[in-house]
């Protein structure tokens, strides 16, 4: 009667699923061998990826260690999602995109005009990563990344305004001092428990994986005007990966074990025509 339930755990315990999702969040955290010098960065950060998803590694830590990484390719390969965002904007966008589910780009310039998102919220945004260093490496573009004493700030260009870190729909300003990376303020906002944006951001992507449909659709477009065509689903799912802990595995199980996954893909004279509402 449990044979189901069994399965997945032995899927999940395998090699494949290490491999199978290091592939897809290889492509998610943008590691790209454009070149050869690029090789040694690409292979380490993929199989860092891979050990990190087969250990169960909780999903807050994966993405702190991604984004408040520093050091070197071949001490910490992490670093290397810093080879392709280069400057604080291209960084904050692709934080608030892929582990939040929000697309700031419109805000850069002018206020958003499908969200709340002002040229205000996306500048404090961005002074989470105004201390991010970089020096080269031991080879050529391997750079070294480092924290970089001194005040978190960022200017909005057109105000002038000197903005302080701030988490989106905050209303105050994290509180660190200058020996503080201000990349791990930004972690510890994301994961708590309070956070409307990052669990969901999370579960929602998975609920894609295995739908081919998010119950927000697209995956990185989550706001008021583009609502999930089942809430109550996604904020029980949401509170779920929280309760856990964050844990990867559980989830998929979870999703899994699922009625609507256990569903025939066949479709049928009642739902063949059905692209939102998961009903085979």
């Amino acid at each position: 009667p449990n044979k189901r339930s069994k399965y997945i755990d032995e899927l999940l315990d395998s090699t494949d699923y290490a491999d199978f999702f290091a592939n897809k969040w290889s492509s998610i955290l943008r590691n790209k061998r454009r070149k050869d010098t690029y090789m040694r960065g690409t292979f380490g950060f993929h199989d860092w990826i891979r050990e990190s998803l087969h250990e169960n590694k909780p999903y807050d830590q994966f993405v702190r260690e991604v984004l408040a990484s520093s050091g070197e390719v071949s001490m910490n390969p992490p670093v290397v999602w810093y080879r392709e965002v280069t400057k604080a904007e291209e960084q904050l966008e692709d934080v608030a995109q892929l582990f939040l589910g929000i697309r700031l780009q419109c805000a850069k310039c002018h206020h958003h005009p499908f969200e709340k998102w002002s040229e205000r919220d996306y500048y404090s945004f961005s002074a989470f990563f105004s201390r991010v260093g970089r020096k080269n490496g031991e080879g050529p573009d391997e750079s070294r990344i480092f924290h970089q004493r001194g005040a978190a700030t960022a200017k909005n260009p057109k105000t002038g305004e000197t903005l302080s870190p701030t988490g989106l729909g905050a209303t105050q300003p994290v509180s660190i001092t200058v020996d503080d990376d201000p990349r791990h303020a930004l972690v510890d906002w994301m994961a708590d428990k309070d956070n409307p944006f990052f669990a969901k951001s999370l579960t929602n992507r998975y609920w894609k994986h295995f739908f081919n449909r998010g119950l927000v659709d697209p995956e990185d477009d989550m706001r008021v005007t583009n609502p999930a065509s089942n809430p109550e689903l996604l904020d029980a799912l949401a509170q779920h990966f929280k309760d856990t802990n964050f844990d990867l595995k559980k989830l998929v199980k979870t999703i899994c074990e699922s009625k609507t996954y256990q569903l025939s893909a066949e479709p049928n004279q009642y739902n063949q025509n059905d692209r939102q509402n998961f009903s085979r």
